[in-house]
């Protein structure tokens, strides 16, 4: 996957280098339908009622796509860097966005490093429950944003900033996937965690 995820980025940086708007929103689409497409490779088998037995915890499912969406705001911030910094293409905002998911990844990163140990604060239910809710904000303020984005006519930008809005919408709509599946596979694990607690 991080090949692929490499890839999508060369073709980013050359499609972009070379002015082909097209051909850099289907890099740019790449990048998030991986990411989305091995979000639900990862999370199905925990959605199926009645399948057997699953050992993963809510912490390990977490873990799992929250770095997901960590390796989507790195893959967006290197995109920025190349696209404003590597090519003639312009735009002032474009090393701040960049800069600003940088952040957010690495921000990430801190957490998974602590979610990985289960005796951390982030690991107990109550930390988890409200990691889940916050997922849920964040994809509703995503969707309102694509909403804003597309309706706003700015995918057809003649400036300067046409890339940084195929990478708004791009990764915004894998972080606003990823979020949701977070929410359903928690919703899931914890219907089955309660069903079996009645059992016992």
């Amino acid at each position: 996957m991080l090949a692929t995820l490499a890839a999508a980025l060369v073709a980013m940086y050359l499609t972009t280098n070379a002015l082909q708007k097209a051909e850099a929103a289907t890099s740019a689409a790449a990048f998030a339908i991986l990411l989305v497409t091995a979000a639900i490779r990862t999370n199905s088998p925990l959605w199926r009622r009645g399948a057997v037995k699953i050992a993963t915890t809510r912490r390990e499912a977490l873990w799992q796509t929250t770095l997901l969406v960590m390796l989507a705001y790195l893959w967006c911030a290197l995109a920025f860097y190349a696209v404003y910094l590597g090519t003639t293409l312009r735009w002032q905002h474009g090393w701040e966005y960049g800069s600003a998911m940088l952040l957010v990844a690495v921000a990430h990163a801190i957490y998974l490093w602590r979610l990985a140990d289960p005796n951390a604060s982030v690991s107990t239910p109550h930390a988890i429950d409200r990691a889940v809710r916050l997922a849920a904000c964040q994809a509703i303020a995503i969707a309102l944003g694509l909403i804003w984005l597309i309706q706003s006519g700015k995918l057809s930008s003649v400036k300067g900033d046409w890339a940084a809005n195929q990478l708004f919408l791009a990764g915004g709509f894998a972080v606003m996937c990823l979020s949701v599946i977070i929410i359903k596979t928690h919703a899931a694990l914890s219907e089955r965690l309660a069903h079996s607690a009645l059992q016992r």
